[in-house]
């Protein structure tokens, strides 16, 4: 196989004849740069993140109909790299929520695994950075996971620095909901005024910049209201969110159940000084109303170093990844 050197940006009307990196052309490239994150992620896709792979797959297959079904998924920017012809790699690139954050968000770095190691990946990021300031971006960031070296040792080395990490727990389908005392603390659903209250937890819990990178604001924790209630249902999704201790904001749970796509997933925010005895509490609201639903899996999403991990190990989930969150200043 040839030798493959990073090489100056092409232009997107020069698709077939040149190699290097160049614009994403989402008509053009939509079905190699799936291909490409199916061979890099595929295997350690959780189901959150097959139910995205399912829906670009889709969207691929029916192109003609898929910017009305499949609108956001095909919004697609960012650059790939091609060799002879062939799109061998890949990385998206966006605005951060919120535009006043002015920062920019790298996601799906994946190169070939036969053209890894020849700076495919370098150039890629380098044009993302490089796009980023033309946008008038002030950082950019991107997560990577904890046990790729290589990837993290290659931002490091761009000026990305380490901010904060987050984990992903997962339970296995079938697994029978365990038996657990009700609980005893006074919580409150969720209501659509209380987002302030959940940043405020999120400020406790994440660092300033990884917020941003997290694209941490209140519109995220906006729970509750018959308008978003309607839009879960629409999209086969069931929500529900509560908070304890709204004066302090301690401990705050949003559960979310894809019907369609069969599995929950646990959003938890738990103050760092937490006790044994709030852990067990947050378990057992959420095991209260998982009961009601089929044991599929569950993906667990919390902050690294968050206190509620070994409860959840006890009771069925296992380490999925540890992403880091990682940001540069342009």
């Amino acid at each position: 196989m040839s030798d493959i050197t990073a090489t100056p940006l092409i232009p997107t009307d020069s698709k077939a004849a040149h190699s290097g990196v160049r614009p994403v052309d989402p008509t053009y490239d939509a079905s190699a740069v799936v291909n490409l994150i199916d061979i890099g992620f595929g295997e350690e896709l959780d189901p959150q993140g097959r139910k995205m792979l399912r829906q670009m797959q889709q969207a691929v297959r029916w192109s003609r109909w898929a910017p009305w079904f499949f609108g956001p998924v095909l919004d697609a920017h960012g650059f790939v790299y091609v060799w002879k012809g062939r799109v061998v790699g890949n990385l998206s690139l966006r605005q951060a929520l919120p535009y006043s954050s002015r920062g920019c968000l790298v996601g799906n770095v994946v190169v070939h695994s036969d053209y890894r190691g020849r700076g495919l990946g370098r150039a890629l990021v380098e044009a993302a950075m490089e796009a980023a300031r033309a946008q008038s971006a002030r950082w950019i960031g991107l997560e990577v996971r904890a046990d790729n070296a290589v990837a993290c040792h290659l931002y490091e080395q761009l000026g990305f620095t380490p901010v904060g990490q987050t984990q992903h727990l997962l339970r296995p389908e079938g697994l029978v909901w365990p038996n657990y005392a009700l609980p005893r603390y006074p919580w409150r659903v969720s209501r659509p005024a209380d987002s302030a209250l959940w940043c405020m937890l999120a400020e406790q819990v994440y660092s300033p910049r990884q917020k941003a990178a997290l694209e941490i604001r209140p519109s995220l924790y906006k729970f509750g209201g018959w308008d978003q209630g309607l839009d879960a249902w629409l999209r086969g999704q069931r929500e529900r969110a509560w908070i304890y201790d709204p004066t302090k904001a301690r401990l705050a749970l949003h559960v979310k159940t894809e019907l369609w796509h069969r599995y929950h997933v646990w959003d938890i925010l738990t103050h760092p000084e937490s006790t044994d005895s709030d852990v067990q509490e947050l378990v057992a609201q959420a095991l209260q109303t998982m009961h009601r639903f089929q044991p599929w899996p569950v993906v667990a999403l919390v902050a690294g170093q968050s206190p509620v991990v070994p409860a959840l190990r006890a009771i069925g989930f296992a380490p999925h990844r540890t992403l880091v969150q990682m940001v540069a200043d342009l």
